[in-house]
């Protein structure tokens, strides 16, 4: 499911401001970050994924947690499971990491690095997808399906919000959405979904990222010809970026 989702990151919610205050402006190069480090949390127990947003006063991280669709939100006797408790206290870690000021910092300084908006507040998110929609919908399955559906509303604390698998959609906004890497040596491309074009838009991140060689051999349903065709672009842009603007002789209607 990790791959799939690094793969095809339009599906993935909170990089239009869908999820929490703010976040209007969507991330930075319109990217997600798979699987990013929070130092001092367990790998394991890291973010599945997270976007970090943007808007006029603050900067919005969206961590994500995805567990297998087939784990149940409550026992039979309506009590939370083990796996929903052990997926509740992974976003209770994530919140306690961004309240201590050294971590807020360090934050900064790993995933704001060139933002123009990176002196704007933080006010981290927290997503946990889990479970299937049947299990408050089905009646023969669960009497009381509609009392655990409020019971789950309820359980909700600040800065968080629930999804099950089957709210999971495309996001047409996200087409063209990057999937990073970011380690100590920065960012670095890591996938590029089929829906990807490009355009005066990407310049941008192609000048910051480099060569997209790597991420290009692993796009799904490309062609070699559409494969050439979108790093010989990517690498125009990225110089075109640089370019001054007076001789810069692209048509941005053109797109790629």
């Amino acid at each position: 499911m990790q791959e799939f989702l690094e793969a095809h990151p339009s599906l993935l919610p909170g990089g239009t401001g869908d999820i929490g205050p703010g976040g209007h402006h969507g991330s930075t190069w319109g990217a997600v970050i798979t699987q990013p480090s929070l130092e001092g949390v367990e790998r394991d127990r890291r973010p599945d994924f997270m976007w970090v947003t943007r808007s006029t006063s603050l900067i919005t991280p969206i961590c994500i947690e995805i567990e297998k669709p087939g784990k149940r939100w409550f026992t039979q006797n309506g009590r939370p499971t083990a796996h929903l408790t052990q997926a509740l206290d992974q976003l209770t870690d994530w919140k306690v990491w961004f309240s201590e000021p050294e971590n807020e910092l360090l934050f900064r300084r790993t995933y704001l690095i060139g933002d123009e908006w990176r002196h704007r507040q933080l006010l981290p998110q927290c997503v946990l997808i889990f479970g299937r929609r049947h299990e408050f919908e089905n009646p023969d399955a669960r009497a009381n399906a509609g009392r655990l559906r409020r019971k789950r509303d309820f359980m909700l604390r600040s800065n968080e919000s629930f999804m099950t698998f089957d709210s999971l959609s495309p996001n047409e906004r996200h087409c063209d959405a990057l999937t990073l890497k970011v380690d100590s040596n920065g960012p670095k491309l890591w996938r590029l979904p089929p829906s990807f074009t490009l355009g005066p838009v990407a310049g941008k991140a192609a000048a910051a990222l480099g060569d997209p060689l790597d991420a290009v051999k692993k796009t799904e349903l490309w062609s070699e010809a559409r494969r050439k065709y979108v790093r010989d672009r990517w690498n125009y842009w990225a110089k075109a970026f640089y370019a001054p603007r007076e001789v810069r002789t692209y048509d941005p209607s053109r797109g790629e």
